[in-house]
């Protein structure tokens, strides 16, 4: 994470990439797998941050809604604006509100853009 913040992505995702493997619960792993899928679209890698994301199953997505975020994010970067409302909208649904703002906000791009 300090490679990652210190804008180091080649590193970052070096050291993620192997974060993944070396992770001891699920949780641990899906917390692995969206600061890789984040790094990914910070050097604008968004199709390797979306197979990323789509390597965890949706089931997940109960218990740990900020992949649909994530997801969401990487789908617009891509133009898949129709799967990127839809996770966005299932997010806000949830009773997750770490990136409410920033979901909030993706809709009403979406929503633009849809006309």
């Amino acid at each position: 994470m300090q490679a990652f913040e210190q804008f180091h992505y080649e590193k970052a995702l070096t050291c993620l990439q192997r974060s993944k493997s070396l992770a001891k619960t699920k949780d641990d792993y899906i917390f692995v797998v969206c600061q890789l899928a984040i790094c990914l679209e910070s050097v604008g890698n968004y199709r390797g941050a979306v197979i990323a994301l789509e390597e965890i199953p949706s089931v997940n997505y109960q218990t740990h809604p900020e992949l649909q975020y994530f997801l969401a994010t990487a789908y617009a970067f891509l133009g898949q604006m129709q799967e990127s409302y839809q996770l966005a909208k299932a997010y806000l649904q949830s009773d997750d509100s770490d990136f409410e703002a920033e979901a909030t906000e993706l809709l009403q791009e979406l929503k633009q853009i849809k006309g």
